[in-house]
């Protein structure tokens, strides 16, 4: 087994992960403030109340994905 070896291409896997990580923790604190503090203010805009939070979770479904492909790579790479 070979020691840890800090490349080039392990640092910028390293710093993707941590950015696609804070993206999916801050879109879940925000699709949470959605619905506890937007939604009833939206009632009479149906596009929004739906628009909204659609667009939030396609945000956190490919920032989702990026993490965890970036972090199959991190853990792969030799």
């Amino acid at each position: 087994m070979t020691p840890f070896h800090w490349s080039e291409q392990r640092v910028a896997r390293l710093s993707t992960l941590i950015v696609a990580g804070a993206v999916v923790v801050v879109d879940l604190v925000l699709f949470f403030v959605y619905f506890r503090t937007v939604a009833p203010l939206l009632k009479d805009l149906p596009l929004y109340r739906v628009g909204l939070p659609a667009g939030i979770l396609a945000v956190l479904l490919f920032a989702l994905r990026r993490f965890l492909t970036q972090l199959r790579l991190f853990r792969e790479d030799r």
